[in-house]
């Protein structure tokens, strides 16, 4: 070999060997641990937008079918509407931990592609969350935000879009002392659905703030008995200040829906509905539906038309017309061997097309059927059909479940929250 064609092979060694280095720097720099954003506070809040952080509180699941159990069904129901109910466990999320108290999930909240699921903790620790879903993958959806309260329990929450950027609404009980009373009402800003420290406070009457919805520019919330003032219901301005315009005080007020030109609040000890007209927050009727005879105790209630489907505790779950007060349909509590009464109650209900699902406490999640579409047919018997029930592991309590497209969210206490996809 001369040694022109050596220097020259040399050469071209070297220029492939450089290449090959810069090839593979370039191909591993993105495979590099990403940027994280770091947590944000003002003291009170700490919120977390970060994903790495985030994506250690979920399992995903690629392909769990959750079993229904048909058991106890009564003679005549049909097992072929069983067999057609398909349950896929799609994620299960830990609760939030914060200075090594472990919150409990409480409420869930679903708009469009997110949703939002609140925290509190029981007992005298004042101490709650909040977290954020984009739900977009059905398969695999994402937690993109949270948010940690100190001083405050999160009971419930509602979104609004309404007057100016997409907020959240929060029914709360604080120990903050600058406040006539512990419940409170919390409206905190979102920026692209992701949780921000910009928040406005104002106290309600009572000692906890149970439910809230928002319409036309008004904030409803619902307010627990005992305390500085009754409870009750009271009706807020959207307004820079959030100034109540109206109130109506009861004991033991629990939950709050509003459909149509109605807004229907419920009471328990025992279980009353109230009906106010959205156009002048005039109050306009009461109906006694029974059940919720447990003192504060968590119901919630769902209208649709003119039909109030109500988790009356331990009178399980029951279906008014709203024109008549007269009692439509009924769902019995839940009785399970080697549980205790006060472990099965009824706490929530929501409405998926023909489907009702009822968070029953450790007796889990019952699926009901309905002989009408419930979100289009204001009218018809309902004819509601037990199909089946949903059990999560020992002392795992179905707090509250929300249901929409054909998503079901299942907030279980300290055993955090289930997202199924129904097929």
């Amino acid at each position: 070999m001369n040694s022109k064609l050596a220097n020259f092979l040399t050469a071209l060694i070297t220029v492939l060997f450089s290449a090959l280095l810069f090839s593979c720097k370039n191909t591993e720099s993105p495979l590099e641990p990403p940027v994280d954003e770091p947590d944000i506070t003002n003291g009170r809040i700490t919120v977390t937008n970060g994903t790495m952080a985030l994506d250690a509180r979920v399992q995903y699941f690629d392909d769990m079918t959750i079993p229904v159990d048909t058991t106890g069904l009564q003679k005549g129901q049909s097992q072929a509407r069983v067999a057609a109910i398909t349950l896929k466990l799609r994620a299960q999320v830990k609760p939030p931990v914060s200075g090594g108290t472990t919150l409990q999930a409480t409420h869930v909240a679903l708009d469009g592609n997110y949703a939002y699921v609140s925290y509190n903790v029981q007992g005298s620790t004042y101490l709650g969350g909040v977290d954020v879903f984009d739900v977009t993958d059905k398969k695999k959806p994402k937690l993109i935000s949270q948010a940690i309260f100190k001083t405050t329990d999160v009971s419930a929450l509602y979104y609004s879009s309404i007057a100016g950027p997409d907020k959240l609404y929060l029914a709360e009980a604080t120990s903050d002392t600058g406040f006539a009373s512990p419940a409170v009402l919390e409206e905190i800003t979102l920026s692209n659905h992701k949780l921000t420290l910009t928040s406005r406070r104002v106290a309600v009457p009572s000692y906890v703030a149970t439910d809230v919805k928002v319409i036309s520019g008004k904030v409803y919330v619902t307010s627990g008995s005992g305390g500085v003032g009754t409870g009750g219901l009271s009706i807020l301005s959207q307004t820079t200040l959030l100034p109540i315009v109206s109130a109506d005080p009861f004991l033991d007020a629990r939950a709050v829906d509003i459909y149509g030109s109605s807004i229907v609040a419920m009471q328990g000890t025992p279980a009353r509905l109230r009906k106010y007209s959205v156009a002048t927050n005039a109050f306009q009727t009461s109906y006694t539906v029974g059940g919720a005879t447990i003192a504060e105790s968590k119901s919630t209630l769902t209208v649709l038309f003119d039909r109030a489907l109500v988790a009356v505790g331990d009178g399980g779950m029951k279906v008014v017309n709203l024109q008549t007060g007269a009692l439509t349909d009924s769902v019995a509590r839940a009785s399970v061997s080697g549980l205790t009464p006060d472990k099965t109650v009824t706490n929530a209900v929501s409405v998926n097309n023909k489907l009702v699902f009822l968070a029953n406490g450790e007796a889990g999640v019952y699926v009901i059927q309905s002989a009408v579409d419930l979100e289009t047919t204001p009218t018809g018997a309902t004819n509601l059909t037990l199909q089946g029930k949903m059990q999560f592991g020992s002392a795992q309590s179905a707090n509250f479940v929300a249901s929409k497209n054909s998503l079901l969210f299942i907030a279980t206490g300290l055993g955090g929250l289930k997202i199924v996809e129904i097929l």
